[in-house]
């Protein structure tokens, strides 16, 4: 290392912000750089942020910056799937190590950054638990953990299991071990929710709020988008605008933290069960028309069109039917949606009965369950949601010059819809047109996702599970026989 870098290392060490500055050549917002100069005189920082704000940048800014001052430090960063420390954390960590002026000192791996002096002593480490182990397999991803300098990094916090954090108070004995937790704050119960706001357990941490409206950073369209799609007050504009928990609301009908923490479930599908596509048609003005695959539990990037007629968007359908080699697709069929129908059962290319019109206005299994079959499938749904029993696309695209998660795109709708009991006491889901009424555009992605379980009771309950896994094994044999399910529905085991 050159020797007017160790020289500034000293003044560094008591400056994170002028190492941000100095050393990295990164320029903070205000909300980051008040967060660089308190991060000194700390050792529990707690920051609750709405989206867009700089939250990962800043999280790589103080690992660096820690890892950079101190000898033999250790700095584990935990999330809550190995996407969002991979493909999130370690991307702002790996961008921001090459571009300072200790590039030289570090090795950066997949899931650990080193220094070269000191490999196995002085590191970066992605822990991530699995929500899927048990409390003290959970509790076992901190434990352990003991150095005379250590930064302990929660990145999203609010979708960490809370038993992760039971070590947490038993590492931070020396005088400088540090901890930061930021993100979302996707929920009003759990550990971080605490750090906030419980009367006992707030009072050990630091805490700061960044508004995603008083961010340099974030531009008035995101603002805008947000208003446009949720309504300002809505538990999605809190969490993700606001920065703020989400509110009891009995008439919410899935919380957004249920979705969120299906986002890249990493749910193992075989590859042999169908694939169907389900279609939420619109045609002109602010809605999209919707084509959205799934295959099991596990639910995969959807395509998006705006403004087409119904012939367009059917064509749109085929070519995804056939690229994807579907078994089916269920269409809505209420309004221009029965065009689509019309021509897709008719088209000379054979999709005839592979395509299923379904409308929402049928009537449910059970009249004292749900009002209508919309409102059953909107729920099982929601069951899928609450036991984190589904796959949710964990990839991003650029809107408004950010990354943004499809999944979380997808969880912000599926959090949208309030619901009711109607006058047997069956649950009956917000309309599109209800929700447009109070400011909310229509959840067409959703929809769309919620449409697709149809596909999947149906299924189910035409094969059951041993004819189920028989019929899969042989659906592809040119000897499978083509009436061994009798019924409307026989095209989806028939292959």
């Amino acid at each position: 290392m050159q020797e007017g870098i160790l020289k500034k290392l000293k003044e560094w060490k008591n400056s994170p912000l002028q190492f941000v500055t100095e050393c990295i050549g990164a320029t903070p917002s205000k909300q980051q750089a008040h967060a660089l100069r308190i991060l000194p005189k700390t050792k529990r920082l707690t920051i609750r942020s709405g989206h867009g704000t700089g939250k990962d940048a800043f999280a790589a800014w103080a690992a660096i910056w820690f890892s950079s001052t101190r000898t033999y430090p250790k700095v584990p960063c935990v999330a809550p799937t190995a996407h969002q420390l991979q493909d999130v954390l370690w991307s702002e960590l790996s961008k921001w190590i090459r571009q300072s002026k200790v590039a030289s000192e570090f090795v950066v791996q997949k899931d650990k950054i080193f220094h070269k002096a000191a490999p196995k002593e002085w590191w970066m480490r992605a822990l991530s638990p699995s929500v899927k182990a048990t409390k003290e397999e959970q509790a076992e991803t901190l434990a352990g953990l003991h150095a005379d300098h250590m930064l302990i990094i929660g990145d999203e916090v609010s979708g960490i299991s809370d038993p992760t954090f039971v070590p947490l108070e038993g590492a931070m004995t020396q005088p400088d071990n540090k901890v930061i937790l930021i993100g979302n704050m996707t929920k009003n119960t759990g550990y971080f929710f605490n750090t906030h706001f419980h009367p006992t357990t707030s009072q050990k941490w630091t805490k700061l709020h960044w508004d995603s409206r008083k961010s340099e950073l974030v531009t008035e369209d995101m603002i805008e988008y947000f208003r446009d799609n949720y309504g300002e007050g809505s538990n999605v504009w809190r969490i993700r605008v606001e920065g703020n928990p989400p509110l009891d609301d009995e008439n919410t009908f899935v919380p957004l933290s249920w979705a969120t923490q299906c986002v890249g479930n990493t749910i193992e599908v075989d590859p042999d069960w169908p694939l169907y596509l389900s279609v939420d048609v619109a045609r002109y003005g602010e809605d999209d028309s919707i084509i959205l695959p799934r295959r099991g539990m596990k639910i995969s990037r959807w395509d998006r069109f705006h403004g087409n007629h119904t012939l367009n968007l059917s064509h749109h359908v085929v070519r995804n039917f056939t690229d994807m080699e579907a078994s089916g697709a269920c269409i809505d069929e209420i309004g221009v949606g029965g065009g689509v129908v019309d021509w897709l059962q008719n088209d000379p290319r054979g999709l005839g009965q592979k395509v299923i019109g379904l409308k929402y206005t049928d009537a449910s299994s059970d009249k004292m369950k749900w009002h209508r079959l919309r409102d059953e499938l909107w729920d099982k749904v929601r069951t899928l949601l609450m036991h984190s029993r589904l796959d949710l696309p964990d990839e991003t695209v650029k809107m408004f010059g950010k990354d943004w998660n499809i999944g979380h795109l997808l969880a912000n709708e599926l959090a949208g819809p309030k619901y009711k009991l109607d006058n047997n006491g069956a649950i009956q889901i917000e309309s599109k047109l209800d929700m447009k009424a109070r400011g909310v555009k229509s959840p067409n992605i959703a929809d769309a996702l919620v449409m697709s379980e149809y596909f999947n009771n149906v299924a189910f309950a035409l094969w059951g599970k041993r004819e189920k896994e028989r019929v899969e094994k042989r659906r592809f044999s040119p000897a499978f026989p083509k009436a061994q399910v009798a019924g409307s529905h026989s095209w989806m085991v028939q292959g």
